[in-house]
């Protein structure tokens, strides 16, 4: 009875090895069978025509002097647009910095006049038209020729009893004429520094613009020169 389940147990163990050893070979050979993988082909390079294609070899020297006086010539105007584009920039700042200064002189001066303004003492409505009804009574009388002018003056000069009136005055009109005058540098101080702001936007477009061409004059003419070369080798 042992003997017979140690046989069977034999046997199955037997089966069981020779199915191992039949799964790994079938697997080598399935391997074996298999066409690896390809590795990734990297994409084909496209690059940009040459300026030298189609050119004659006879025609190509004239070519590539053309190119390069005209790389030259490109070079020179980004240069004066790059000095453009400086001066644009510091001449907007100096407008800014004068734009500033005067808006501060206006401010003061238009502060200074306002206090001029508010220490006057308030006039009574009934004084003021008293003094307009003398003023209009005594400018008749002067067209009738009954007054005369020093008396007419008189009656127009407002005289006061107190000395800071004239004085008074005097400061309020001064300072009224250097607030008009601050208000309008103030403003050509505005006009002045958008016109430099506009100026620069047109000059840095420009050097932009320049600088592409240069750019591209540059390699133009060294894709010739390269190309010239390369021809004179092949002889």
């Amino acid at each position: 009875m042992h003997s017979d389940a140690l046989v069977v147990v034999v046997a199955i163990g037997s089966a069981a090895c020779a199915m191992l050893v039949g799964l790994a070979f079938a697997s080598w050979l399935a391997s074996r069978a298999r066409p690896g993988e390809a590795e990734p082909v990297p994409p084909a390079v496209t690059l940009p025509p040459s300026v030298a294609d189609g050119v004659t070899a006879k025609q190509l020297p004239v070519l590539a002097q053309e190119l390069s006086a005209h790389a030259h010539s490109a070079a020179a105007q980004a240069a004066r647009a790059r000095a453009a584009l400086a001066a644009a920039r510091t001449a907007l700042t100096a407008a800014e910095t004068a734009r500033a200064r005067a808006e501060a002189q206006f401010d003061a001066v238009h502060a200074a006049h306002l206090a001029v303004l508010r220490t006057a003492p308030p006039q009574d409505p009934q004084t003021e038209e008293r003094q307009r009804q003398v003023s209009r009574a005594a400018l008749d009388a002067y067209r009738r020729g009954e007054l005369s002018v020093e008396a007419l003056r008189n009656v127009f000069g407002h005289a006061d009893p107190s000395p800071e009136r004239e004085q008074r005055e005097r400061e309020a009109d001064r300072l009224a004429l250097a607030e008009s005058q601050a208000r309008r540098a103030f403003q050509h101080a505005v006009a002045a520094a958008r016109m430099a702001r506009e100026e620069l936007h047109i000059a840095e477009v420009a050097e932009a613009a320049v600088r592409q061409e240069a750019a591209e004059a540059a390699i133009d003419a060294q894709d010739a020169a390269l190309a010239v070369r390369s021809r004179r080798r092949r002889r």
